[in-house]
């Protein structure tokens, strides 16, 4: 049960606050602390009281505990967000996961003491509790990092834990002191569990409605689908750890996340006379459907499966139309395989860069897997000219070593006189070649006209720090930090708080 709060943890206080350094930092701190108080509460428990009735009400106590985190993790997150980050991250894991963790601590030395009434050593005592212990660890972490969490999701697992503790404690007081009114605590988290839970909705001052019209818990992260709707104007926005994934427009079916258009713009400049395209990140499933209304035939390489679920019933990809590879990027580019006229690289979902698609060695597979007059576009977060442009100067670093010629382009925002975080879509090839400047997407918001128009004016030069991402040597998401915590920042301060917390 302990490695299962745990590592539920990060599910819990990762959607807000961002799955990073600082979040695992947070829970691992709060688990040890916690642990260790409930170790020395333990044993001088133990020495005082020895029944096995103390024990069972502090598994008991444990699981009330561990049943209120669905109830109060909103309030808690809520009241934590105006701490910050790092501070607000660990604030949350002290409410929610420092008491059902401090009292699962005082289990163990408690059962120590318990067994010493035995014939056993101290040593083979001890030993063979801590075997059990770390047993259990095992399938508790097994089962809920490759089973639960994709099966049940977060709350029906904290409600096991809390079913699986009042069982435990129950059992005892049935069988032992007769009190078969015990077991009625165990219909508790089964009535939480099998209770309809309502998805947010919320409307803005401004009069816009915002509704969650779906929730999941994939292998990879937390998944929302959020409809914002006023009068005739209808978007649809795709999250994973509220991190936008894509916008549409419902009503036209046209993109409103414009890195889209950029990416499309950019790649068919560079190579107007693709065939083939290969799309590593799915996201919402707009680019390949955009490629295809070019005749252009597009594979899809996307880590997690819930999301290409996600963006088939809501927002439109097709499966039939478009290969499909449930894997992860690099394992696909090491594998055989045909060549393509463009490739384009969004997998950079969460709050740490996936450091195995931004070296050295991941830019050669990618090339290895382009045409003679094939492009690599691939999409940054970075931050605009007054912020911290070290880590797109090293990524530019990275692929001016493996292509010959490398350009980047932004959004306007890149021009803002205060730092924040802006797409940045490097655009990477071989060969002499000028892009066609006039080239504009089909079909597009009309509202970004004169952005489209400007893109090719937004190309930007980054110093050259000498620094090129290696397998061997990558710390991109330490120098990347900053960056990801502003532009968390950014979300946490212009999302609708229901919305954000749920």
């Amino acid at each position: 049960m302990v490695m299962v709060i745990e590592l539920l943890g990060s599910r819990i206080i990762g959607p807000p606050f961002g799955v990073s350094l600082f979040i695992w930092t947070s829970l691992i701190t709060v688990a040890l602390v916690s642990l260790a108080l409930g170790y020395w509460f333990g044993g001088a428990l133990a020495d005082r009281k020895t029944s096995h009735g103390a024990l069972f009400w502090v598994i008991f106590l444990a699981g009330v505990f561990v049943l209120s985190i669905p109830l109060t993790r909103g309030f808690i997150i809520g009241s934590a967000l105006s701490l910050g980050l790092r501070a607000g991250s660990l604030a949350s894991s002290v409410a929610l996961f420092g008491p059902p963790l401090f009292l699962l601590g005082i289990v163990s030395p408690y059962i120590v003491r318990l067994y010493m009434s035995s014939e056993m050593g101290v040593g083979r005592t001890v030993g063979r509790l801590y075997a059990v212990s770390t047993f259990g660890s095992f399938i508790g972490t097994v089962l809920t990092g490759f089973v639960l969490i994709p099966g049940l999701g977060v709350n029906n697992i904290i409600y096991l834990t809390a079913f699986i503790l009042f069982a435990l404690s129950a059992g005892y007081w049935a069988f032992f002191r007769q009190r078969l009114f015990a077991a009625a605590v165990l219909a508790l988290p089964v009535i939480l569990a099998s209770s309809p839970a309502d998805l947010p909705s919320t409307v803005r001052t401004d009069g816009v409605k915002v509704t969650v019209i779906e929730k999941r818990d994939s292998p990879y992260g937390q998944i929302k689908v959020v409809d914002y709707s006023y009068g005739d104007t209808n978007y649809r926005e795709f999250l994973l750890e509220n991190m936008i994934q894509g916008t549409v427009d419902t009503s036209t079916g046209l993109p409103v996340s414009r890195y889209t258009y950029y990416a499309e713009q950019l790649g068919l400049a560079y190579s107007p006379a693709s065939r083939r395209a290969l799309v590593i990140g799915l996201g919402s499933g707009i680019l390949p459907q955009r490629f295809s209304a070019y005749g252009i035939e597009t594979d899809v390489v996307e880590i997690d499966p819930g999301v290409v679920e996600t963006a088939s019933k809501h927002f439109s990809y097709d499966r039939s139309r478009h290969r499909t590879f449930i894997q992860d990027g690099r394992y696909f580019l090491n594998s055989a395989g045909e060549a393509y006229d463009i490739i384009f690289v969004d997998a950079f979902s969460g709050d740490t860069p996936p450091s195995h698609l931004v070296s050295l060695e991941a830019f050669e597979l990618m090339k290895r897997r382009l045409t003679p007059d094939g492009v690599l576009v691939m999409n940054f977060i970075g931050e605009s000219r007054t912020g911290d442009a070290l880590v797109p100067s090293m990524v530019k670093e990275t692929l001016g070593r493996v292509f010959p010629n490398v350009e980047v382009y932004t959004s306007p925002a890149y021009f803002s006189d205060v730092p924040r975080a802006v797409n940045m879509i490097f655009v990477a090839w071989e060969g002499a070649r000028t892009p066609d400047e006039g080239f504009m997407p089909r079909d597009f918001n009309p509202d970004y006209l004169e952005d489209l128009k400007g893109i090719y004016s937004r190309k930007v030069s980054l110093g050259s720090p000498g620094f090129a991402f290696t397998d061997d040597y990558n710390p991109i998401d330490f120098y990347d930090l900053g960056t990801r915590e502003r532009l968390r920042e950014y979300i946490i301060s212009n999302t609708d708080r229901e919305i954000f917390i749920y």
